[in-house]
């Protein structure tokens, strides 16, 4: 049986490749011949083909069109100019052949992939460290990749997802042995007959990193903003709606480590009412959440570039800016997503994400982009996601729903860790033991028995958005700031440094 094969490419080499691909016995059919991306994905989405051969310098191929096309179960080989192989290797292909190998070689290559490419009614099942959305099998290995998740993120099976993140993971920090931390060591070369070729992260110094089959190349690089030791961990910030206080908690949680750990990325992901901005007091005539996602999808993000594209506060918080329009949200894929959030592991010891409230619904099947996508790879990608509700009685049954709502969705990487915060609460909502009446309700209701409560202060919060700052930096003593400072403890594991004063627990110095 011949796996179909959907060409796009230059007229004077494709001609050549397709008399090279329709010889008999090569065991591939050239099944369309396309004129641009469009077309190509709209052949992908019918079950024309198995395999797509791409100019990568056609207008419109990048990491989201990859993750496409391996969305609807064809593998990918880009041809690129000698001097872009690297920058395509990131974009997450099958194979990256250079343009100067020649039809011959590309012929090659392709019925070499076709070999190892699994007939349609063949079960597969996924291996450990699958690729997600833009991971690149290497070629020369003889277990295929499947059972990608869809595009929106939404999808993610949980025992993949787990080998996946783990994967990245592992690139990221890079092999034991004292590589640079932004990029896993060479593995293999490619070759026409089938040797290994790996694909990995490109190194600032224009080297060939590789990792193994279907290992994610996140998109560090070794070089100025990649950051010694371990990658980094990730948290989403997440609530249901109403405005429990998500952005607050973010920016704080934000400064409080970053007292406690150093360098923080802080992330606004929420595509639908951004407003880490306006809290810290930063212009918001540019969006640094899409540019990164655009050098992302184009295979040249880095940790350098990352740091380079976001602002400042405070000395050590970068903030990655959101969207300036609602509208935008198309700009965040998850394929440019999930590199960013890698990359910003390699960058810092801790990136912190406001998300949106709302999650999409799963519809088995969809094949495009989804609404919420940004929310659900932050949820996917995290190492923690701290549940954030508010302390009165519409806030309570609130997050006592986006409780189940999470559980019901499954979008969490196996392994993540689910803390609950209720935010704002006071005697006046609550009852004259507020902190007592919120844990008793979350146990009851949500069988929650470790929530951390915050309690409203609202002078101090109203002085820390006046003037553009975090409340760490505003009010240090405040009751609602402590409260974050505990959990940012908890977060990074060390114990809390408190004095006592007429009974009120105090921090041992003031940051």
């Amino acid at each position: 049986m011949s796996v179909g094969v959907l060409l796009a490419l230059d007229g004077h080499v494709e001609s050549e490749v397709v008399r090279l691909l329709d010889s008999p016995g090569s065991g591939v059919r050239v099944v369309r011949r396309c004129a641009d991306v469009p077309e190509v994905l709209a052949a992908a989405a019918a079950g024309l083909g198995a395999l797509a051969v791409l100019d990568a310098e056609m207008p419109g191929v990048d990491r989201s069109v990859v993750a496409r096309l391996r969305d609807a179960g064809v593998r990918t080989v880009l041809v690129a100019a000698a001097d872009q192989v690297e920058r395509c290797t990131a974009l997450g292909p099958d194979a990256v052949e250079p343009a100067t190998a020649g039809a011959a070689a590309l012929a090659d290559a392709v019925t070499a992939l076709a070999r190892r490419t699994p007939a349609p009614e063949e079960d597969v099942v996924p291996v450990a460290g699958g690729a997600a959305d833009g991971g690149a099998a290497a070629r020369g290995s003889s277990a295929p990749a499947a059972g990608e998740p869809s595009d929106s993120g939404a999808h993610r099976d949980a025992p993949a997802a787990g080998s996946r993140r783990a994967a990245r993971r592992a690139a990221v920090a890079g092999p034991a042995g004292g590589d640079a931390p932004g990029g896993a060591a060479a593995a293999g070369s490619a070759a026409a007959d089938g040797a290994a070729e790996v694909d990995g992260r490109a190194a600032a110094d224009g080297g060939a990193a590789a990792g193994g089959e279907d290992v994610i190349r996140a998109g560090a690089v070794a070089g100025e903003g990649t950051r010694a030791g371990p990658p980094g961990r990730l948290v989403a910030v997440w609530g249901p709606p109403g405005a429990p206080g998500r952005t607050t908690l973010a920016v704080t949680l934000a400064a409080e480590l970053a007292a406690l750990a150093g360098p923080v990325i802080l992330v606004d992901a929420d595509t639908e009412a951004p407003s880490v901005t306006q809290v810290l007091g930063i212009l918001d005539d540019s969006s640094a959440v899409a540019a990164v996602s655009r050098q992302a999808l184009n295979g040249r993000l880095d940790a350098s570039t990352l740091t380079r594209l976001c602002p400042v506060v405070d000395g050590n918080i970068h903030v990655m800016t959101g969207l300036t329009r609602a509208d935008r949200w198309r700009e965040l894929p998850p394929s440019a997503l999930e590199v960013v959030w890698d990359v910003a592991r390699a960058a810092a010891p801790w990136t912190v994400v406001d998300t949106g409230a709302t999650l999409d619904e799963d519809h088995d099947g969809a094949f495009g982009p989804r609404r919420h996508q940004a929310t659900a790879s932050a949820l996917a990608a995290a190492d923690v996601v701290v549940v954030v509700g508010a302390g009165e009685p519409v806030g309570m049954r609130r997050l006592v729903m986006a409780l189940g709502e999470l559980a019901d969705a499954d979008v969490m990487a196996p392994g993540a860790r689910r803390m609950v915060v209720v935010n704002r609460v006071r005697a006046s909502a609550a009852g004259p033991s507020p902190g007592q009446s919120v844990h008793e309700a979350l146990a009851r209701f949500a069988g929650v028995a470790d929530a951390l409560v915050v309690p409203d202060d609202r002078p101090a919060l109203d002085r820390a958005v006046l003037q553009g700052r975090t409340l760490t930096q505003v009010a240090p003593t405040s009751p609602a700031r402590r409260a974050v400072e505990e959990l940012a403890q908890r977060l990074s594991g060390e114990r809390p440094r408190r004095a006592r004063r007429r009974g009120i627990a105090l921090p041992a110095r003031v940051r």
